[in-house]
């Protein structure tokens, strides 16, 4: 073996103080160096922990923030449709009452009409009965030249009268 270290020129001491050397800067590196870079790395960790987690948060927030507005959505559409419906149900009674309205007021204005018409032809009526009592009397006395008295006379324009008045009846 001896043969082997000086045919590589191997020193012993050498290889010792070489060996403390490099033991020292292990342990310098390891204790300034080695340390404080996994410190860091343990705290990237930590932090990169923290964000997936905080991201798995924000996505399950973000899922139920979606699924609530998807029923708060949902139940507008449902109160705007039955807003919708009751607005139709109203506009659908509101016509029938005006209708019912419209419908009363001409049954009065048509009743109104027929009672005048009816007023009017009772006043036209007895206005044709005075005027045709009228006529038979200035007719009768034409005829008879006075020698007819005054009660054959009323007796004439009353039998007259209710002729006509008989066939009024008949017309109405």
């Amino acid at each position: 073996m001896e043969g082997i270290i000086q045919s590589f020129y191997i020193d012993w001491q050498l290889m010792l103080a070489q060996l403390i050397n490099f033991g020292i800067v292990i342990f310098v590196l390891w204790k300034f160096a080695y340390k404080p870079i996994l410190n860091i790395l343990k705290d990237r960790s930590e932090k990169i922990e923290k964000s997936l987690e905080d991201a798995k948060t924000i996505e399950q927030n973000l899922e139920n923030t979606k699924n609530e507005s998807e029923r708060i959505i949902k139940e507008a559409s449902g109160k705007g449709q039955s807003i919708v419906e009751e607005s139709t149900q109203s506009a659908e009674n509101i016509k029938k009452e005006k209708m019912e309205e419209t419908r009363a007021e001409s049954e009065k204005i048509i009743t109104s009409a027929k009672d005048q018409i009816r007023s009017e032809r009772e006043k036209m009526m007895s206005e044709l009965k005075s005027e045709l009592g009228e006529l038979v009397m200035l007719a009768s006395d034409k005829i008879t030249r006075g020698k007819i008295s005054q009660d054959v006379n009323e007796k004439l324009i009353e039998e007259v009268l209710e002729d006509l008045q008989k066939q009024d009846i008949k017309s109405v």
